[in-house]
């Protein structure tokens, strides 16, 4: 149910699409590798949305940095510009909270590109142990500033994430 996926989210200022994967990349492609193959759709939607540009972006048990970075999508904030990401493997959970609504949990998986509105309150966390590589779209320097609502809500909220996927990474490490 896309469409009425898509609809609910866009009410509550929250953008979401499924670009289907016309390039096949190998998994052990490099981020560089990606950003190329990914060109032309990734300048659509910076030149769209006034974006500055992209970056790829991987958060795994040994990415370097990897604690301090998740401690920081954990924490509910906002951000003064939109921001986008797509996600290309494993998984992540997105946590909406609109403001006057109750807080809206959004699994993400390859595929699934999310824009969250300006001044929109959320935060993330990684779906079990299989960790995320994603294209993170950039503002504009003015438009990037993030604030954090001190409010602790994400405290009462616990990721969990069950997918085939998620039973196919586990079998492969046995």
């Amino acid at each position: 149910m896309p469409a009425e996926i898509q609809s609910f989210l866009s009410s509550i200022g929250v953008e979401y699409q499924r670009w289907t994967r016309v390039h096949p990349i190998p998994a052990e492609a490099s981020g560089e590798e990606i950003l190329k193959v990914y060109a032309p759709e990734l300048e659509a939607h910076t030149q769209k949305n006034n974006f500055v540009g992209y970056s790829f972006i991987e958060l795994r048990g040994g990415t370097p940095g990897f604690a301090e970075e998740l401690a920081e999508m954990k924490r509910e904030h906002w951000h003064s510009g939109l921001e986008s990401d797509f996600i290309l493997s494993g998984c992540l959970t997105c946590y909406v909270h609109p403001a006057g609504h109750p807080v809206v949990s959004i699994e993400l998986e390859p595929g699934d590109l999310i824009s969250i509105g300006k001044g929109i309150r959320h935060w993330g966390d990684l779906c079990s142990k299989v960790g995320v590589r994603a294209i993170r779209f950039i503002s504009r320097p003015e438009e990037d500033r993030k604030t954090y609502t001190h409010s602790g809500i994400e405290a009462e909220y616990e990721s969990v994430y069950v997918s085939p996927a998620v039973f196919a990474v586990a079998a492969s490490r046995h």
